[in-house]
Parts: structure tokens; sequence; C-alpha cells
């Protein structure tokens, strides 16, 4: 949900108000989100999806390693599945709760900040805390299938 708090001004002798002051980058006229944007569920699904595809590629040639990567497969299905059924479900909630949109675009996001139970936070530090972990999994994942192939 998006939160905008007016302006801040300068009160000069006399009540006076002088124009807006100059806010800093992350002041109270950021945009403050409850839900992270569709994108920060697209990149964990995507590092997932890369690190399958990397041991299918790797293991798919043998019978024994591919039934077990095609199980894999189903699961990771499961995984990615159920979630996604989960957010199409609660979906009119969300576009209710955001004055009809689901989620915020991206680069709102990443100008804003997520409502968080410690406080607000800036939308890259939220990103870059959901993204890291699976991204760098991917990578390393990839960096081991291509040693292993290079082994051979």
């Amino acid at each position: 949900m998006r939160y905008a708090a007016p302006a801040r001004t300068a009160v000069l002798e006399g009540g006076l108000q002088a124009r807006p002051a100059a806010l800093a980058r992350f002041g109270h006229n950021v945009p403050l989100y409850d839900t992270l944007p569709y994108a920060a569920f697209g990149i964990p699904v995507g590092s997932a999806g890369a690190i399958l595809l990397a041991y299918w590629l790797t293991f798919g040639a043998y019978g024994h390693a591919a039934f077990m990567v095609a199980i894999s497969t189903v699961y990771f299905a499961v995984i990615i599945g159920t979630p996604w059924v989960l957010a199409r479900l609660g979906e009119p909630m969300l576009r209710k709760r955001h004055g009809g949109h689901a989620a915020p675009a991206l680069h709102d996001f990443l100008r804003g900040e997520i409502a968080t139970r410690t406080g607000p936070m800036s939308g890259w530090s939220a990103m870059i805390q959901v993204t890291l972990i699976p991204v760098g999994l991917a990578c390393t994942t990839i960096g081991i299938c291509l040693a292993i192939v290079a082994a051979r």
C-alpha cells in the first residue's frame, strides 16, 4: 500500500510558510509499500530454473541421474506452483488494498521503501535480501556443473 506524507515546509516568523524544504534521499515522502513487486518473486524462480537447467544439461544423459533430476523438477513445479496459485487466488484482495494494483511496479518499488516489522527498509535493500541467496546458488551450481563437465 502506498503512503505519502505531505511535503515539509519551513515556518518563518509571523506564521509565513516558505516553499517545501529539500528532503533527504529516503525521507518521509518516499512511497511506503507493504508487498513486494512480482519481479521479486520472478528472480528466485528464474534462479531455480537455471539450477534445474544446469542439472539437466550435466546429468540428463545418464539414466539413473536423469530420474533423480526429474523428481527434482516435479518438486520444483510443486514448490513454485503452490504459491503461484495462492497468489492468483489472493489477487482481488491485493487489488482492493492497493487501489487497483496487485503489486507495485519494480521501478516504483526500488525508489520507495517497504514496511517491515522493524521499520521501513529501502526497496533496493529488500530486493538484495530476497534475490542474493537464489542468484548466488544458481551461479555456484552452474560453476560446479561446468567443473564436472570439464573433468569428464
